[in-house]
Protein backbone atom coordinates (compact mmCIF):
# COMPACT_ATOMS: atom_id res chain seq x y z
CA UNK A 1 0.00 0.00 0.00
CA UNK A 2 1.48 3.56 -0.73
CA UNK A 3 2.07 6.31 1.51
CA UNK A 4 2.95 6.52 5.19
CA UNK A 5 -0.33 8.01 6.18
CA UNK A 6 -1.68 4.59 7.59
CA UNK A 7 -0.14 2.01 9.35
CA UNK A 8 -0.82 -1.38 8.59
CA UNK A 9 -0.14 -4.03 11.45
CA UNK A 10 0.99 -7.54 10.67
CA UNK A 11 -1.24 -10.48 11.89
CA UNK A 12 1.07 -11.72 15.41
CA UNK A 13 0.58 -15.32 16.60
CA UNK A 14 0.91 -15.70 20.37
CA UNK A 15 4.12 -18.05 19.98
CA UNK A 16 5.88 -15.81 17.39
CA UNK A 17 6.77 -12.67 20.47
CA UNK A 18 9.69 -12.23 22.26
CA UNK A 19 9.66 -14.26 25.46
CA UNK A 20 11.89 -11.74 27.09
CA UNK A 21 9.11 -9.01 26.52
CA UNK A 22 7.16 -8.59 29.67
CA UNK A 23 4.47 -7.17 28.47
CA UNK A 24 0.32 -8.35 29.43
CA UNK A 25 0.45 -10.18 25.66
CA UNK A 26 3.62 -12.05 26.75
CA UNK A 27 1.99 -13.23 29.85
CA UNK A 28 -0.64 -15.04 28.04
CA UNK A 29 0.11 -19.00 27.48
CA UNK A 30 0.47 -19.78 24.51
CA UNK A 31 -2.47 -21.74 22.77
CA UNK A 32 -3.92 -22.43 19.04
CA UNK A 33 -3.59 -19.58 16.85
CA UNK A 34 -7.06 -17.69 16.89
CA UNK A 35 -8.46 -18.99 20.10
CA UNK A 36 -10.50 -16.96 22.05
CA UNK A 37 -10.02 -17.02 25.84
CA UNK A 38 -11.59 -13.86 27.24
CA UNK A 39 -14.20 -13.11 29.36
CA UNK A 40 -16.96 -15.48 26.90
CA UNK A 41 -15.15 -18.60 27.79
CA UNK A 42 -16.70 -18.37 31.22
CA UNK A 43 -19.96 -18.54 30.43
CA UNK A 44 -20.75 -21.33 27.91
CA UNK A 45 -17.24 -22.16 26.70
CA UNK A 46 -17.63 -23.44 23.51
CA UNK A 47 -20.72 -22.04 21.99
CA UNK A 48 -19.79 -17.92 23.21
CA UNK A 49 -16.23 -18.74 21.51
CA UNK A 50 -17.71 -19.90 18.59
CA UNK A 51 -20.13 -17.42 17.98
CA UNK A 52 -17.39 -14.25 19.13
CA UNK A 53 -14.82 -16.17 16.33
CA UNK A 54 -17.47 -16.04 13.85
CA UNK A 55 -18.82 -12.54 14.18
CA UNK A 56 -15.39 -11.34 14.63
CA UNK A 57 -14.21 -13.33 11.14
CA UNK A 58 -17.41 -11.79 9.36
CA UNK A 59 -16.74 -8.43 10.13
CA UNK A 60 -13.18 -8.10 10.31
CA UNK A 61 -11.67 -6.85 6.62
CA UNK A 62 -9.75 -8.91 4.40
CA UNK A 63 -6.23 -8.48 4.15
CA UNK A 64 -6.77 -7.09 0.57
CA UNK A 65 -8.80 -4.22 1.41
CA UNK A 66 -8.87 -0.95 -0.51
CA UNK A 67 -7.39 2.42 0.49
CA UNK A 68 -10.33 4.03 0.27
CA UNK A 69 -12.16 1.27 2.71
CA UNK A 70 -9.44 1.70 4.70
CA UNK A 71 -9.10 5.44 5.70
CA UNK A 72 -12.94 5.24 5.74
CA UNK A 73 -12.76 2.73 9.11
CA UNK A 74 -9.18 4.14 10.44
CA UNK A 75 -11.14 7.73 10.44
CA UNK A 76 -14.10 5.76 12.22
CA UNK A 77 -12.40 4.14 14.77
CA UNK A 78 -9.70 6.53 15.48
CA UNK A 79 -11.09 9.56 14.94
CA UNK A 80 -15.31 10.07 15.40
CA UNK A 81 -15.49 9.95 18.92
CA UNK A 82 -13.78 13.40 18.73
CA UNK A 83 -17.40 14.94 18.31
CA UNK A 84 -18.28 13.95 21.49
CA UNK A 85 -15.69 16.47 23.49
CA UNK A 86 -16.74 19.27 20.64
CA UNK A 87 -20.16 18.39 21.84
CA UNK A 88 -19.29 18.66 25.55
CA UNK A 89 -17.24 21.79 24.82
CA UNK A 90 -19.97 23.72 22.78
CA UNK A 91 -22.51 22.86 25.50
CA UNK A 92 -20.93 24.18 28.36
CA UNK A 93 -20.07 27.38 26.01
CA UNK A 94 -23.59 27.75 25.81
CA UNK A 95 -23.84 28.13 29.53
CA UNK A 96 -27.15 27.46 31.59
CA UNK A 97 -28.54 23.85 32.25
CA UNK A 98 -26.37 23.01 28.80
CA UNK A 99 -23.27 23.50 30.96
CA UNK A 100 -24.79 21.31 33.60
CA UNK A 101 -25.77 18.48 30.92
CA UNK A 102 -21.73 18.52 29.95
CA UNK A 103 -20.13 18.20 33.63
CA UNK A 104 -22.62 15.24 34.31
CA UNK A 105 -21.95 13.45 30.99
CA UNK A 106 -18.09 14.94 31.27
CA UNK A 107 -18.61 12.64 35.23
CA UNK A 108 -19.97 9.75 33.47
CA UNK A 109 -17.52 8.79 31.03
CA UNK A 110 -15.38 9.34 34.36
CA UNK A 111 -16.80 6.56 35.65
CA UNK A 112 -16.75 4.10 33.21
CA UNK A 113 -13.72 4.41 32.91
CA UNK A 114 -12.85 3.87 36.19
CA UNK A 115 -14.75 0.97 35.88
CA UNK A 116 -13.16 -0.26 32.94
CA UNK A 117 -9.83 -0.03 34.64
CA UNK A 118 -10.80 -2.12 37.44
CA UNK A 119 -12.14 -4.60 34.74
CA UNK A 120 -9.17 -4.88 32.90
CA UNK A 121 -6.41 -4.91 36.40
CA UNK A 122 -8.63 -8.07 37.02
CA UNK A 123 -8.94 -9.62 33.79
CA UNK A 124 -6.51 -9.86 31.01
CA UNK A 125 -8.31 -10.46 27.57
CA UNK A 126 -6.14 -10.59 24.40
CA UNK A 127 -6.72 -8.77 21.61
CA UNK A 128 -7.16 -10.91 18.35
CA UNK A 129 -4.34 -9.71 16.64
CA UNK A 130 -2.25 -11.08 19.88
CA UNK A 131 -3.83 -14.55 19.29
CA UNK A 132 -3.57 -14.86 15.82
CA UNK A 133 -6.85 -14.72 14.18
CA UNK A 134 -7.82 -11.96 11.56
CA UNK A 135 -6.20 -9.36 9.70
CA UNK A 136 -4.86 -5.88 12.07
CA UNK A 137 -5.05 -2.66 9.92
CA UNK A 138 -4.14 -0.34 12.88
CA UNK A 139 -1.60 -0.34 15.17
CA UNK A 140 -2.16 -0.98 19.07
CA UNK A 141 -0.47 -1.95 21.88
CA UNK A 142 -1.34 -5.07 23.07
CA UNK A 143 -3.35 -4.11 25.86
CA UNK A 144 -6.73 -5.80 27.20
CA UNK A 145 -9.35 -5.57 25.07
CA UNK A 146 -12.40 -6.49 27.41
CA UNK A 147 -14.27 -3.96 27.90
CA UNK A 148 -13.90 -1.63 24.58
CA UNK A 149 -13.18 1.87 26.03
CA UNK A 150 -14.11 3.70 23.17
CA UNK A 151 -17.71 1.83 22.80
CA UNK A 152 -18.20 2.61 26.74
CA UNK A 153 -17.45 6.10 26.27
CA UNK A 154 -19.90 6.89 24.06
CA UNK A 155 -22.47 4.71 24.88
CA UNK A 156 -22.36 6.04 28.45
CA UNK A 157 -22.49 9.83 27.31
CA UNK A 158 -24.78 8.72 25.14
CA UNK A 159 -27.22 7.36 27.89
CA UNK A 160 -26.46 9.84 30.35
CA UNK A 161 -27.01 13.30 27.81
CA UNK A 162 -30.26 11.50 27.03
CA UNK A 163 -31.46 11.61 30.70
CA UNK A 164 -30.74 15.35 31.47
CA UNK A 165 -33.42 17.81 31.68
CA UNK A 166 -31.80 20.65 28.89
CA UNK A 167 -33.08 19.77 25.13
CA UNK A 168 -29.76 20.61 23.37
CA UNK A 169 -27.82 17.92 25.38
CA UNK A 170 -30.13 15.29 25.26
CA UNK A 171 -30.03 15.53 21.25
CA UNK A 172 -26.12 15.67 21.31
CA UNK A 173 -26.31 12.20 23.44
CA UNK A 174 -28.86 10.93 20.53
CA UNK A 175 -26.24 11.76 17.64
CA UNK A 176 -23.25 10.52 19.87
CA UNK A 177 -25.84 7.49 20.61
CA UNK A 178 -25.90 6.92 16.18
CA UNK A 179 -22.19 7.31 15.85
CA UNK A 180 -21.13 4.84 18.39
CA UNK A 181 -22.32 2.23 16.08
CA UNK A 182 -20.03 3.08 13.22
CA UNK A 183 -17.46 3.06 15.74
CA UNK A 184 -17.56 -0.31 17.11
CA UNK A 185 -17.76 -2.04 14.07
CA UNK A 186 -14.87 -0.14 12.77
CA UNK A 187 -12.90 -1.50 15.50
CA UNK A 188 -13.83 -4.63 15.03
CA UNK A 189 -13.20 -4.16 11.29
CA UNK A 190 -9.75 -3.34 11.81
CA UNK A 191 -9.03 -6.29 14.29
CA UNK A 192 -7.86 -4.32 17.45
CA UNK A 193 -11.67 -5.60 19.38
CA UNK A 194 -14.07 -8.57 19.13
CA UNK A 195 -17.53 -8.34 19.27
CA UNK A 196 -17.86 -9.22 22.94
CA UNK A 197 -15.57 -6.03 23.64
CA UNK A 198 -18.15 -3.77 22.49
CA UNK A 199 -20.87 -5.60 24.08
CA UNK A 200 -19.16 -5.51 27.53
CA UNK A 201 -18.92 -1.69 26.79
CA UNK A 202 -22.64 -1.46 26.11
CA UNK A 203 -22.93 -3.54 29.53
CA UNK A 204 -20.74 -0.75 31.64
CA UNK A 205 -22.37 1.69 29.84
CA UNK A 206 -25.53 1.00 31.21
CA UNK A 207 -24.66 0.75 34.50
CA UNK A 208 -22.73 4.14 34.71
CA UNK A 209 -25.38 5.14 33.02
CA UNK A 210 -27.87 4.08 35.82
CA UNK A 211 -25.64 5.73 38.19
CA UNK A 212 -25.47 8.86 36.58
CA UNK A 213 -29.25 8.79 36.99
CA UNK A 214 -29.35 8.66 41.09
CA UNK A 215 -29.87 12.07 43.26
CA UNK A 216 -26.26 11.64 44.94
CA UNK A 217 -24.49 12.12 41.17
CA UNK A 218 -26.58 14.83 39.66
CA UNK A 219 -25.93 17.03 42.91
CA UNK A 220 -22.26 15.79 41.91
CA UNK A 221 -22.46 17.37 38.83
CA UNK A 222 -24.44 20.09 39.95
CA UNK A 223 -21.56 20.39 42.77
CA UNK A 224 -18.90 20.19 39.68
CA UNK A 225 -20.27 22.49 37.56
CA UNK A 226 -20.50 25.75 39.89
CA UNK A 227 -16.75 25.16 41.43
CA UNK A 228 -15.31 24.75 37.41
CA UNK A 229 -17.73 27.88 36.95
CA UNK A 230 -16.10 29.94 39.26
CA UNK A 231 -12.65 28.72 37.70
CA UNK A 232 -13.98 29.35 33.99
CA UNK A 233 -14.66 32.92 34.83
CA UNK A 234 -11.86 34.20 36.68
CA UNK A 235 -9.42 32.39 34.16
CA UNK A 236 -11.46 34.18 31.00
CA UNK A 237 -12.53 37.15 32.78
CA UNK A 238 -11.48 39.02 29.62
CA UNK A 239 -13.08 37.58 26.60
CA UNK A 240 -16.25 37.32 29.13
CA UNK A 241 -16.50 40.54 30.33
CA UNK A 242 -16.23 42.15 26.45
CA UNK A 243 -19.02 39.80 25.77
CA UNK A 244 -16.97 36.61 23.73
CA UNK A 245 -18.09 34.11 25.93
CA UNK A 246 -20.87 33.63 27.82
CA UNK A 247 -20.93 34.30 31.54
Amino acid sequence: MRGDSVRICHVFVINRLPAAVDTPASRVKPHAAGRYCGPAAGIAPELMESLNRAVFLAINASPNVSEGELAIAVFLAKYLILLLPAGLVTLWLAGGRDREGAVHGLLGVALVLLINFVIGRAWFEPRPFVVGLGTNLLAHAPTSAFPSNHASIMFTSAFVLMGTVARTPRMLGKLVLLCALPVCWARVYLGVHWPIDMLGGLCVSIVAALVMRTGAARETSRIAAAVLEGVYRRLLAWPIARGWLRR
